[in-house]
């Protein structure tokens, strides 16, 4: 599958590399360059046909009257952008072709329910297929191309494998892998360790998803009501748990229940 990125600023990069060159995680923070075990086996390097960085959207200013002198004509299957601006942004169906397009609000600044809506009913009317996730890590597969999409680069809200040995995890494998990579970090993390409560046991996976750097925004997203970091954090626990085979229903919020839980029962 082809792949277009464009982006701006850190998450953006952050993204590509840890599709691209996997083995740099280290230098983002949490294991640490002595602590790695280069655990991410991939390298989805050959599959980004087309990667454009912007400049970051307050630095064009309010408008951009032509977006065409930022994005020369591209094509690829699937599109996706982090953070850039909105005028550039919907102008993108008309600049390059592609099958599906996928704009992550993991900021709220990066696709505001309204510019959500044009792009849906844009993409819509021209075939293509469109996803906002918030955060990225709650994309589900849908339609054809995205679910492939999901498929290809085992890409998503995260899933693992847990083999257990009484109360010990013995075993853990990242089936599917969250945009950021903190999947993998938690896998590891996790590995030895003896469950003895269940809130204690949440608190672990929590943990360590919060010592990886999440592309999630830590501020209050009006959609959500709260930031979609701690969205993020609650499908981490609820998607290890399941695979533990330990439920964490009392951890979720009941107002992101219908989000955590939706195609899991």
């Amino acid at each position: 599958m082809e792949l277009g990125i464009i982006y701006s600023g850190e998450f953006g990069k952050r993204f590509v590399c840890n599709l691209a060159s996997p083995y740099l995680c280290p230098t983002f923070g949490a294991c640490g360059i002595n602590g790695c075990d280069y655990c991410k086996k991939y390298d989805y390097s050959s599959n980004i046909t087309y990667v454009k960085e912007l400049p970051e959207p307050l630095q064009l200013g309010l408008y951009v009257e032509e977006p065409k002198k930022y994005v020369e004509k591209f094509n690829c299957e699937v599109l996706l952008t982090i953070n850039i601006h909105p005028d550039i942004l919907v102008s993108l169906p008309e600049i390059g072709e592609f099958k599906a397009l996928i704009v992550p609000a993991c900021d709220q600044n990066w696709c505001l329910p309204g510019l959500r809506k044009q792009l849906s009913d844009k993409c819509s009317e021209l075939g293509i297929e469109f996803a906002s996730p918030k955060p990225f890590c709650s994309l589900l597969p849908s339609g054809i191309v995205i679910s492939e999409f999901c498929e290809e680069f085992s890409m998503g809200r995260p899933e693992f494998s847990v083999v257990m040995d009484g109360n010990t995890i013995r075993k853990v494998e990242v089936t599917r892998s969250d945009p950021c990579g903190a999947a993998y970090y938690v896998a590891r993390r996790m590995r030895g360790y003896v469950v003895e409560s269940k809130s204690e046991f949440w608190k672990e996976i929590h943990q360590h998803q919060c010592a990886y750097p999440c592309m999630a925004s830590m501020d209050r997203d009006v959609e959500l009501g709260e930031a979609p970091f701690h969205l993020a954090g609650y499908i981490m626990v609820y998607q290890f748990s399941a695979a533990a085979g330990i439920e964490a229903d009392e951890f979720i919020p009941e107002h992101f229940k219908n989000i955590v839980y939706i195609n899991q029962r």
